[in-house]
């Protein structure tokens, strides 16, 4: 069932329940561990710079 605990915490995230709670939700002892199920806007376009810019290019 960890499927299930997996669809939650990324459902509840997106739709802003605070992290705090989604992470007593899940059952996490850390909080690093909720944060990965955790998609910000900003990381996405972050995301999407890297792909244009080609991150960790040094030239």
């Amino acid at each position: 069932m960890h499927w299930l605990r997996h669809t939650h915490t990324t459902q509840a995230l997106a739709a802003g329940a605070p992290l705090e709670v989604v992470l007593q939700n899940a059952g996490h002892a850390s909080l690093d561990t909720t944060t990965r199920y955790a998609t910000t806007e900003a990381a996405r376009r972050m995301e999407a710079m890297q792909a244009v810019w080609g991150a960790g290019n040094d030239d």
